[in-house]
């Protein structure tokens, strides 16, 4: 089980076909890890988050190579996957009045799970998951 704070970016690109794969090349040629990236499209416009576990100066390469973004800290869950889990992690928030605004994530045939969450006061979330005995052994 791991609690971190990753760094999520969000990034505008247009919608149609080869932005993606031009747009992750630019990871590719800087040699950057994504732990993790969803896309949400609508119509003509898409927008992508990522996270990476160091800033490694994203922000800069991004502007650089013509992409508009938004620099966010997130928390990052690694942590076996239940029934509930994602229903528990939500209690947690919802009992400390934190709000989570972005989640995304998946699990693996191991039995893992990683969930990306931004939230309204990532301290808060932080102190609140690590006290709430979810990730007890």
């Amino acid at each position: 089980m791991s609690i971190s704070i990753v760094k999520q970016y969000s990034i505008f690109l247009i919608n149609e076909p080869g932005t993606l794969k031009n747009f992750t090349e630019l990871f590719v040629r800087e040699k950057i890890d994504i732990i993790a990236m969803a896309q949400d499209v609508r119509y003509d416009a898409a927008v992508v988050r990522l996270a990476i576990q160091d800033d490694k100066g994203i922000s800069h390469l991004l502007t650089k190579a013509g992409f508009t973004s938004v620099k966010t800290d997130a928390i990052c869950l690694d942590i076996p996957n239940r029934v509930g889990i994602l229903r528990d992690v939500g209690a947690v928030m919802a009992s400390h009045g934190i709000n989570i605004t972005t989640f995304y994530g998946t699990s693996d045939k191991a039995g893992m799970t990683r969930w990306i969450i931004v939230v309204n006061d990532i301290t808060q979330a932080l102190n609140a998951l690590e006290s709430s005995g979810l990730f007890d052994d």
